[in-house]
């Protein structure tokens, strides 16, 4: 969860300070290189485009998009998260994103497959405040997640070596395999309000049940981190608080840092 939260989240500031984006029923398919898709309308810093193909292609770290249709237009879409920038293949289906006042999110199907990490999302439903007053846009909307979120999605299955997720099945399931091991999730629940956050998931495994956590999450902007106190993890009547902060210090790289209760990211 933890890499699919922040994908979300980079995701929807990655082409920089733009103050309003919108884009209505997109579908789309990219094989690394290139992809096409389409969309029904494509907002823009309030510009509407209506019925538009679009053609991405990589060059370098960055994404080249063109939007083709009533005008033709070139954008560029800068420090992609992982999951997309590292992605051998992308497929979504009814993807609706606005960006205005607030940030909404949902789409019926996203499969991303990346050397290292498969993540496949149905029916995904994400709302985030925004909270204008950061100067930069990434502050305002990472800011507002954290003031008032709430992420639903009816299905998730990954496989990786990384993620909450495969962290949770770990500390419930030694035989787990962290690197070829499926991690199924059904009902995914997460509420943030006020700086503490709720999370729910029905896991669809060998070992089956409900896990749930709960603790809180803080943003400081000056310096691009983002602190997060897990209270507790259960699966069941089962306790595996201390076992999920094992497998997530085997984690730690650069931008993620690990000391049992809290989980350190920094934002790139």
């Amino acid at each position: 969860m933890k890499t699919l939260l922040l994908s979300l989240l980079m995701s929807s500031v990655a082409w920089g300070q733009v103050s309003q984006v919108g884009i209505s029923n997109f579908n789309f398919n990219y094989q690394a290189p290139q992809g096409n898709g389409t969309a029904d309308a494509f907002s823009y810093q309030q510009k509407i485009e209506a019925g538009q193909n679009v053609q991405v292609e990589k060059v370098g770290e960055d994404f080249k998009i063109l939007l083709e249709g009533v005008e033709n237009r070139e954008l560029t879409f800068k420090n992609a998260p992982d999951i997309i920038k590292n992605a051998n293949t992308i497929k979504l289906s009814a993807f609706n994103f606005s960006f205005a006042e607030k940030l909404l999110l949902t789409l019926n199907t996203a499969v991303f497959n990346s050397p290292d990490k498969t993540v496949d999302l149905k029916n995904l439903n994400l709302g985030c405040d925004r909270i204008a007053t950061f100067p930069e846009v990434m502050d305002q909307v990472i800011s507002g997640c954290i003031q008032k979120m709430s992420l639903k999605t009816g299905g998730l299955s990954t496989n990786g070596e990384s993620g909450f997720d495969q962290a949770l099945m770990k500390a419930i399931d030694e035989g787990h395999d962290q690197i070829l091991g499926q991690v199924g999730l059904k009902n995914v629940s997460l509420k943030v309000n006020g700086g503490k956050f709720d999370l729910s998931a029905d896991i669809q495994a060998q070992i089956s049940g409900t896990a749930k956590s709960t603790g809180s999450i803080k943003y400081e902007a000056t310096i691009k981190k983002i602190t997060v106190k897990i209270s507790e993890v259960k699966f069941g009547f089962l306790d595996v608080t201390s076992k999920v902060f094992d497998e997530l210090k085997k984690q730690e790289n650069a931008t993620f840092k690990v000391k049992n209760p809290y989980i350190y990211i920094t934002v790139k």
